[in-house]
């Protein structure tokens, strides 16, 4: 098979299913993928998870489309879990697992069709050279206002070509789809696209692949990347991000990214505390957290921090976009809509610091100006989190329940927060975000 083909099958099963997520690095505590890794020389992979038919499978990634047309190079790898036998997948034998998988799923539907239908989005090496001229051309008003199903022109013409421009380095995915949207916000103020998050674009790419009568989560809208976030969801570096005084408790509370060679083995000793088994369930052996991180940072929806008191670690939380979130099928979530998860490591009252610890936590979310609210889904079990979340303002909306847990699914608005301590709106926070901000500025300016 074609190895563009295969990547466009590829692609077309990622808008359709959610049993995947980058892969970054070489593990260590992983010794077979370890080993493997380390002679084929990949540092990103997709990794599809059939964990509940006792395999994962690995695909060296070339290049993250954020418009969802990536790159891959094979071969891929089956790993078999109970024995980490790896297997290298050839083109039939992927498309052999990926088949078996949509016929567990969806057992009444015909095989054949859907393959054929995955077939149809190109990747961008298919695309044809063209330049930021022809995004432009495609982009003007009349050609939107032509277009009798905007969403299937905006899947099967603009964004491969962003795409392509994407992967030849051309131009910024994110700067250009945020164009895109600003333009369909000038020109179709009430047209689906706009009005409804939950997008006809998703509609658009279910209905293609699978019909309208089955029901899964496709890839979000890629026009959402309007109000993502680079600074809480891809930060650069490792350093501080923030940092702040607090004169009361004569400490200095700062952020800064979850660093994997460095955090490990610090949170995997937290997660396996007493206070932290029940309500956060990740007391995992080394291998199992391992692969939560390395999946987790190297993806666009969701990014780790750690707080430190006077330079210790003492708390750790994450950052998530709501709607590349399942918490999105629970209330009518917006895409400027962030959520978190705070852990506080020290169960000793006078190490726990609790307060300012959230208040750095939502000064760092706030200024980051995509988001509009903050959300929050802390388990009914856990009333320290519920009365720590209403200290700094968030309000229960309702309860809510995840597969997982029960919840309290909360809100907090900047005048909800600044309402509870008037004195942080004044805050200035000073970081290497402005620097993103610039450069994204700067790539939208020049186009």
């Amino acid at each position: 098979m074609d190895t563009n083909l295969l990547t466009a099958i590829i692609n077309s099963y990622c808008r359709g299913f959610s049993n995947w997520s980058c892969y970054e690095g070489i593990p260590r505590y992983d010794k077979a993928l370890a080993d493997y890794f380390s002679v084929t020389g990949y540092q990103f992979h997709l990794r599809l998870d059939f964990s509940a038919n006792g395999m994962d499978v690995f695909i060296p990634l070339r290049y993250f489309s954020e418009s969802g047309y990536h790159v891959f190079d094979f071969p891929a790898i089956e790993r078999t879990i109970s024995n980490d036998q790896i297997t290298a997948l050839d083109a039939a034998g992927l498309i052999k697992i990926i088949a078996a998988h949509l016929q567990d799923t969806y057992p009444a539907i015909n095989l054949g069709t859907i393959l054929g239908k995955l077939t149809a989005f190109p990747c961008p090496p298919q695309v044809e050279e063209v330049g930021i001229e022809e995004f432009n051309r495609l982009l003007s008003v009349t050609e939107i206002d032509r277009q009798p199903e905007p969403a299937e022109w905006l899947v099967n013409q603009l964004l491969p070509l962003i795409a392509a421009l994407g992967y030849r380095q051309q131009a910024d995915e994110t700067a250009l789809l945020s164009l895109v949207y600003k333009q369909y916000e000038q020109v179709l103020p009430n047209h689906s696209l706009i009005k409804d998050n939950k997008l006809s674009v998703r509609n658009e790419l279910l209905s293609f692949m699978l019909g309208e009568e089955h029901v899964t989560r496709p890839y979000p809208n890629p026009l959402h990347k309007y109000f993502y976030s680079q600074a809480l969801i891809q930060p650069a570096g490792k350093e501080a991000v923030y940092s702040r005084y607090f004169p009361k408790e004569d400490i200095t509370v700062s952020i800064r990214p979850f660093d994997i060679s460095r955090d490990l083995e610090m949170v995997h000793d937290w997660f396996n505390r007493d206070h932290a088994k029940k309500i956060w369930k990740m007391d995992w052996p080394l291998r199992e957290l391992e692969l939560y991180y390395r999946c987790l940072l190297p993806g666009n929806w969701s990014y780790s921090f750690i707080g430190e008191i006077n330079g210790t670690p003492t708390y750790n939380f994450e950052v998530y976009w709501v709607v590349r979130d399942i918490l999105s099928d629970y209330y009518d979530a917006l895409p400027s809509d962030y959520g978190t998860h705070q852990f506080i490591a020290p169960v000793d009252p006078k190490l726990k610091f609790s307060s300012p610890s959230t208040q750095c936590m939502l000064d760092w979310v706030f200024a980051q100006p995509e988001v509009g609210k903050m959300v929050g889904e802390g388990s009914v079990e856990s009333l320290a989190a519920l009365m720590n979340k209403a200290h700094v303002g968030f309000r229960v909306e309702k309860v809510i329940q995840l597969p997982h847990k029960k919840a309290n699914l909360n809100f907090c608005y900047r005048e909800w927060y600044w309402a509870k301590f008037p004195a942080n709106q004044h805050i200035s926070i000073h970081t290497a975000t402005s620097t993103i901000k610039q450069a994204h500025h700067e790539a939208l300016s020049g186009i």
